[in-house]
């Protein structure tokens, strides 16, 4: 598998998907939050996750390189692109931003995870995911409307992903 995930924060969905991906298998991780970084790289260090490339920067539809705003909350798992109105918000950081285009070219996935805190709104309806066969996608209803959750599930659909429920 080639699995891009989006959000890595600490790293531990990255190093399951590492493991799950084998000796052969790639894992391209973005991750904005600048505080995380170093403690990522030396817990996928510590876990063998040679086959991971944690890139400092997020995804943007746009075909240019560009930076974005990165807003820091009192928890990192609350920092978000979209602000941080309502979760003590600690700052405001500008981070690289990458042409989601030209990752997908290069890179070409077939395995999506995605947590990046109600960004998928933007970022998933201008998803080329043609190359995936899954998609692990953690949306926000309390940071994006239904109506932009639709616009998610409609976008993976016109590639043939459907939204599966988990079990009770």
């Amino acid at each position: 598998d080639r699995i891009l995930e989006l959000g890595c924060g600490l790293g531990i969905v990255t190093a399951i998907a590492a493991r799950q991906a084998g000796q052969d298998g790639r894992v391209r991780s973005f991750e904005a939050n600048p505080e995380l970084i170093t403690a990522t790289r030396a817990f996928l260090d510590q876990h063998g996750c040679d086959n991971v490339e944690l890139v400092h920067a997020v995804l943007v539809p746009e075909a240019e390189a560009t930076t974005r705003s990165f807003y820091l909350a009192g928890s990192f798992a609350e920092s978000s692109l979209l602000g941080a109105a309502g979760r003590q918000q600690r700052g405001q950081v500008t981070v690289p931003a990458m042409p989601l285009g030209t990752v997908i070219e290069t890179f070409r996935p077939d395995v999506l995870i995605c947590d990046i805190e109600g960004a998928e709104a933007e970022l998933i309806p201008a998803f080329d995911a043609s190359g995936l066969r899954a998609a692990v996608i953690e949306l926000h209803p309390d940071r994006i409307s239904p109506d932009q959750i639709a616009g998610i599930e409609a976008a993976l659909a016109r590639h043939g992903l459907r939204p599966v429920s988990p079990s009770p």
